[in-house]
């Protein structure tokens, strides 16, 4: 807190991110690539004993407001949003409210304030006053980072709350309370408060799907800080704004820029603290039907938001005993896939419990809807019904540690193979040998050595295969062809964590996709043979319940997302090379 007598030397009246680029028009001539500029703000920015009930700020061009429903934020938060009116090179601000007393206002414009010729942004403006004798100067930064995948999240909330809230706990704050102070993140999920008293503070992220900066939609995703958050003075350096360069920097972080004055407290850069806050959706606590759908004939697909090994279901309008369907789960356990016997029924009505508590009725139709005419409708009636069938065979390639699968739409009630064929380079093997992999007989692995350069084909007949409700397998054929060793490469890690605990070591291919996983307690040394040539990248996760698999946090408990880390060099995988990192973390 500094006193009324101190404030023209030391107020931060401006937050601007400015580029110093001066493209050139294909026209020949300069494009205006230059912000509009401050040239006075009554009562001046930074002003202590704020009387009435507006404020304006006169500009060097004609301006126009963007957006400043979604960019405009102001703290602490106002019950009824100001009128925010241009007159020529003016913008006027008058509050619909009254202020109160004794207190530091931060208006926050964002990009909202544009020079109305080329829409360039006076990028995240902000106007602060005080309605008592003192104005509030601490400022504090950080960062909102996605916990899943460490990417930064722009346009998320961020929550400033005073400790000193006795009436209700802290993880009621974002659910009951709102925010003494709001800001916003960039597009580097970067954001700011400025204009903050020398206390500490409660610090949240939220994405407010319903902008009233409350926790309360499923959707949204939540971010907090553990610890209590304090704010600083920070260094601003600064430069003349009516120059054709204005700019101006923060250290450490030259993303907060100061205006036509300076804050500045001569603390060592190691010591400016920036916060980071991890964004995660908060699981579920409520189990929901999510979606009840019909997959293809004769398969349906209940997805809930919960594992769903305490659901029940209740047929309502036919009697569907226990031989009449069987049931799948996903990995995850939150889908439940039914495979049913032909019924003589087009619907299905059902009623499904949750450890006893009505859950949802849902109405599923058995038969999808075709709308088919004449002729087409003659010859679809006609057409006959197989057994539908997937392999995990792409593009006839294997990979030389891979085995040849075939995953079939329903269970497997009988196969006569007698005629099935495994062409290899060196024989043909006929009635080759096939094991299932799963109780419900719908996955098939036919095994044999995978050599290099080599070709393949495994021959089914048509029949050989019958499902429960009587329906026979097409052709099956699966063209194989093997590439050489030096078509891959081998990527070795040597893994050296600081602490014995459960870790996931994930390498991701594109789109970070999973391309293989592994859990390891230890030092330990992974060697991954058979890698297509790409890039690659390493994700660890400190998989703190042991359940292989990274977990998000829970809020109510107090429970942050699941930490990890990325290797911090992006893996380039050759054909006929071998790769070696280590990695201590």
């Amino acid at each position: 807190m500094q006193h009324l007598r101190k404030l023209p030397a030391l107020f931060l009246l401006t937050v601007i991110w400015m580029g110093c680029a001066h493209p050139v028009s294909p026209g020949g001539g300069p494009k205006d690539m230059k912000p509009p500029q401050v040239l006075e703000s009554k009562p001046e920015n930074g002003s202590a004993l704020f009387a009435g009930n507006k404020f304006s700020i006169e500009f060097d061009e004609f301006i126009s407001l963007e957006n400043i429903a979604e960019e405009g934020l102001i703290s602490p938060p106002l019950n009824k949003q100001p009128d925010f009116k241009i007159k020529g090179k003016t913008l006027q601000v008058k509050f619909k409210e009254p202020l109160k007393p004794n207190t530091t206002y931060t208006v926050y414009f964002g990009d909202a304030i544009v020079d109305i010729t080329e829409k360039n942004p006076l990028r995240n403006f902000t106007y602060i006053f005080s309605t008592g004798e003192q104005v509030d100067s601490l400022s504090l930064q950080g960062e909102v980072i996605d916990a899943f995948n460490l990417e930064p999240v722009e346009d998320v909330f961020v929550l400033l709350y005073k400790n000193n809230n006795d009436s209700l706990p802290f993880d009621s704050l974002p659910l009951a309370v709102r925010p003494y102070y709001l800001s916003k993140t960039d597009e580097n999920g970067r954001f700011g408060f400025f204009g903050l008293a020398d206390e500490s503070y409660l610090l949240f992220a939220l994405t407010d799907l319903n902008r009233n900066y409350f926790f309360d939609q499923p959707g949204e995703a939540i971010a907090f800080l553990d610890s209590l958050a304090l704010p600083q003075y920070f260094k601003i350096l600064t430069t003349d704004t009516t120059s054709s360069d204005s700019s101006a920097a923060m250290e450490p972080d030259s993303s907060f820029a100061g205006g036509d004055s300076l804050v500045s407290q001569d603390l060592p850069t190691e010591q400016y603290t920036n916060y980071t806050l991890y964004l995660f959706h908060h699981k579920d606590t409520v189990q929901k039907l999510l979606k009840a759908e019909l997959v293809r004939r004769n398969t349906l697909r209940f997805a809930f938001s919960l594992p769903a090994t305490d659901i029940r279901f209740e047929v309502l309008n036919f009697d569907l005993d226990s031989s009449s369907y069987k049931t799948e789960f996903t990995k995850e356990k939150d889908t439940v896939i039914w495979f049913l016997k032909e019924l003589p029924v087009d619907t299905l009505k059902l009623l499904i419990w949750n450890k006893g508590d009505s859950l949802e009725l849902s109405t599923i139709r058995l038969k999808p809807q075709k709308k088919l005419k004449g002729r087409k409708k003659k010859d679809d009636a006609l057409k006959k019904q197989y057994l539908g069938w997937t392999s995990n065979v792409t593009q006839r390639n294997l990979v030389l540690d891979q085995q040849a699968e075939i995953i079939f739409d329903q269970p497997v009630a009988s196969s006569y193979t007698d005629s099935a064929m495994l062409v290899t380079p060196e024989d043909t093997i006929y009635n080759p040998a096939f094991v299932f992999l799963d109780s419900l007989h719908r996955k098939i692995q036919v095994p044999f050595r995978l050599e290099e350069e080599s070709k393949y084909s495994i021959f089914f007949p048509d029949s050989s295969f019958t499902d429960w409700n009587g329906l026979h397998s097409p052709e099956i054929r699966l063209d194989i062809i093997t590439k050489s060793l030096r078509d891959y490469g081998i990527f070795t890690i040597s893994l050296h964590p600081a602490e014995k605990q459960a870790y996931l070591i994930q390498l991701l291919g594109k789109k970070e996709a999973v391309v293989r996983q592994h859990r390891f307690q230890n030092d330990t040394t992974i060697v991954y043979n058979y890698l297509l040539p790409g890039k690659y990248l390493l994700k660890l996760i400190f998989d703190d319940n042991n359940n292989g698999k990274w977990d998000t946090g829970d809020y109510l408990k107090k429970r942050q997302a699941e930490k990890l880390i990325y290797f911090m060099k992006e893996i380039n995988v050759r054909a006929n090379w071998e790769i070696e990192e280590d990695w201590g973390f």
